[in-house]
């Protein structure tokens, strides 16, 4: 199986079409770049370091255990569900009724073994 070049031109009314292309040609005109990292040039961390690519920044964030908010997208996702369930009332109150008492039952026998003493 060969591999196919397409080139897309778009016509005088413009509509969009895809070109099959052959191995030896050669663009006549400027072509627009899809996506560069121009946004990134000159770009300095706080501390002064370069991060001027990608792969600077990429390895600047691994190196000083840094992230993005992006990925915690998932994390607060199922944090919203988590807070949703709570207000909506959906949780487990005997559970928490429970632990509440042990709590207090704990601190209630330490101050007693202390001489009422806080």
């Amino acid at each position: 199986m060969s591999r196919r070049r397409y080139v897309y031109r778009q016509d005088a009314e413009g509509n969009v079409h895809a070109v099959e292309v052959t191995a030896d040609y050669q663009a006549t005109e400027e072509r627009t770049p899809v996506y560069t990292d121009l946004y990134m040039d000159g770009l300095r961390a706080t501390d002064g370091t370069d991060i001027s690519s990608r792969s600077k920044r990429r390895a600047y964030m691994k190196a000083n255990g840094l992230a993005d908010a992006d990925d915690y997208k998932e994390t607060w996702a199922k944090a919203e569900k988590q807070r949703e369930a709570f207000y909506r009332g959906d949780f487990d109150t005997k559970a928490r009724r429970e632990d509440v008492a042990r709590a207090y039952h704990e601190l209630s026998s330490k101050r007693r073994t202390q001489g009422g003493r806080t």
